[in-house]
């Protein structure tokens, strides 16, 4: 286990959120906000999830933040009403709760030859789902879970032959034209006010949410994994998806 890294089984629940001195809050969505399915169009967005959201959003006057792995406009599609600060695309993107872009860059979009590359080799896999984001692809094989290692060595090889980064998540293999993580996305958003000067929490379930621990853990702040990890820099744990809805009082 590398230094600093925990088993969530050891991990104790977080404090409450009243507890805790202006919280900036920092919510992972998929396993995080709503429970995983075998692809990503098919999640259950519960019917209460978006108010919910947005009376917790103006009961921290602004400061809470959702950080996806999703590109912003397909989470914007699961929830069209919910105006808060969202990180798409592991931090490549950022927008604020009107829409607008807080990021000035432009990071580079997939091109059609990675594309077609990677619909065929999806094309022979069967129950393989490729997810196509604006900054990268998924490959996502929780319904055929047999096939990870050969999902993962293809992608590692695409992103070696075009010049991508790799990324490996919970039961997909992720393509992206950029290096930014879910810890760039919180510490730029620590820079904008409302969240600047709060005690920054990152909430998630994921590999690639350890960059968003990493970040708010360096602030002083809180990093709560979700569900079981055999290694995380989290310091807090919650059960799951439901225990998340209860901590934060969404119910």
């Amino acid at each position: 286990m590398a230094p600093g890294s925990s088993n969530s089984s050891d991990l104790a629940p977080p404090p409450s959120l009243g507890d805790i001195d202006r919280p900036s809050l920092f919510l992972d969505f998929d396993g995080t906000l709503v429970d995983l399915a075998e692809t990503p169009d098919g999640i259950t967005v519960p019917d209460y999830l978006e108010a919910a959201i947005m009376r917790l959003a103006e009961r921290l006057d602004g400061r809470l933040a959702i950080v996806t792995g999703r590109y912003v406009a397909d989470l914007r599609k699961h929830l069209p009403q919910c105006s808060v600060v969202i990180s798409g695309s592991h931090g490549a993107e950022i927008e604020s709760p009107e829409g607008s872009p807080v990021s000035g860059k432009e990071p580079p979009r997939v091109d059609e030859a990675l594309l077609a590359e990677a619909r065929a080799f999806a094309q022979r896999h069967e129950r393989l789902f490729l997810e196509e984001k604006e900054l990268g692809l998924g490959f996502h094989y929780r319904a055929c879970p047999d096939k990870g290692e050969d999902v993962k060595a293809f992608a590692q090889d695409l992103a070696r032959r075009h010049d991508l980064f790799f990324r490996d998540g919970k039961m997909i293999a992720e393509l992206s034209t950029t290096d930014d993580n879910k810890g760039d996305g919180v510490r730029a958003i620590m820079e904008q006010t409302p969240f600047k000067g709060g005690t920054p929490i990152f909430v998630g379930d994921d590999v690639t949410d350890e960059d968003g621990f990493a970040a708010v853990d360096a602030m002083g702040g809180y990093a709560i994994v979700v569900g079981d990890r055999e290694e995380t820099k989290a310091r807090f744990r919650l059960f799951g998806v439901r225990a998340v809805h209860q901590w934060l009082e969404l119910e």
